[in-house]
């Protein structure tokens, strides 16, 4: 009865074992899962900051390239008018050599008579040589425009060339490991940012992927930047 007896507890013993090393490979199974996942999460947070800061970026180059067109023809605009008043007589005799303008231009210049006239800006309406990227651009963007128009000029360039934006975003977002589900909008919340929402897929081993709809499967990771705008001037979108 002894031996029989002792045989039982050995075989209770073995039961109890297996019963726990499954139980610790399914542990360590749900421990993978919350390891991918958190991986999934890294990955897809790294990859909406880098598609961010890209997109942000592309946008910067988009508006300052436009805004330096807008200065240029607005200058060469000035320009224009002040020799075309010459050529009537409206402004009387010509300033001599480094005196400058002397008189308020007329047209279009009316709407900025009371600002300080940058000296870049009075070199070029003169007839001077002046390289525009010599030339203070800040101060001759807030000479010549408006703060309306900065908004206007900043924010409709991007929204017209937004497939750049976001193709510098899915471009970045993929050599970071989000290959697709990269969401781009501009602006963001009325202001002048780039906002990205990346999507990353996990990988299951406890649970079956059969059960999932949709993208409840999918790490989300989100990202917001701020836009550079020039110096001393804040760009808002409506």
């Amino acid at each position: 009865m002894n031996n029989n007896y002792l045989k039982n507890e050995r075989g209770s013993t073995l039961l109890v074992v297996m019963g726990l090393l499954m139980a610790a490979i399914f542990i360590s199974f749900i421990f993978f899962d919350f390891f991918t996942t958190f991986a999934a999460k890294r990955v897809g947070q790294t990859s909406a900051d880098s598609a961010a800061l890209a997109a942000a970026e592309e946008a910067k180059q988009i508006y300052d390239k436009e805004l330096r067109k807008q200065i240029k023809d607005r200058l060469d605009d000035l320009k224009s008018e002040k020799e075309a008043e010459k050529e009537e007589g409206k402004e009387g005799a010509e300033p001599a050599e480094g005196e400058g303008i002397s008189t308020p231009i007329t047209g279009i210049g009316d709407a900025l008579f009371g600002k300080e006239m940058p000296p870049g800006v009075e070199k070029w309406i003169n007839g001077s040589i002046v390289d525009l990227d010599s030339m203070d651009l800040n101060e001759a963007l807030k000479y010549l425009f408006e703060q309306d128009e900065i908004n206007h000029i900043s924010c409709g360039s991007i929204e017209d060339a937004f497939p750049q934006v976001e193709e510098a975003a899915r471009h970045y977002a993929k050599l970071n490991g989000a290959e697709e589900d990269v969401e781009v909008e501009f602006p963001y919340e009325g202001e002048f940012k780039v906002f990205v929402k990346v999507k990353k897929k996990a990988e299951f081993v406890t649970v079956d992927e059969n059960m999932f709809s949709g993208d409840e499967n999918k790490v989300r990771a989100e990202a917001a930047v701020n836009i550079a705008t020039p110096k001393g001037i804040e760009i808002t979108c409506d």
